[in-house]
């Protein structure tokens, strides 16, 4: 499994019909209509910690991980990726308000 993670310096954002996630100065690029599934991932160690992020499985064994207060977030998430495929933003709304470990999933193609 490749664990990409989006880092402070470090871009995620929909172009088109692609996923971009700019991490160390590398570009990689991934099609919208290959991403598995999006989660919402929670923990327990707020409010001092960021405990909250969103893990998007772009197929090929690869997860792109961005934490919610990159800011990046929001806008790939709201303006984004949550425009271009069917988000359950109730599952969104639960994920924002839990205070434990937990995973909501927003997301998940059709076989």
């Amino acid at each position: 499994m490749i664990h990409l993670r989006v880092e402070t310096e470090d871009k995620l954002f929909l172009e088109g019909q692609g996923i971009y996630a700019i991490i160390n100065g590398q570009e990689y690029v991934f099609s919208l209509e290959i991403v598995e599934k999006i989660v919402i991932l929670t923990t327990d160690l707020g409010p001092f910690y960021d405990d909250m992020g969103l893990a998007i499985d772009v197929g090929n064994n690869t997860v792109v991980f961005i934490m919610s207060e990159h800011e990046c977030f929001q806008t790939f998430l709201f303006d984004q990726i949550g425009k271009a495929l069917p988000i359950d933003f109730q599952k969104v709304i639960d994920a924002s308000v839990c205070k434990e470990n937990n995973v909501f999933e927003i997301y998940r193609r059709d076989a």
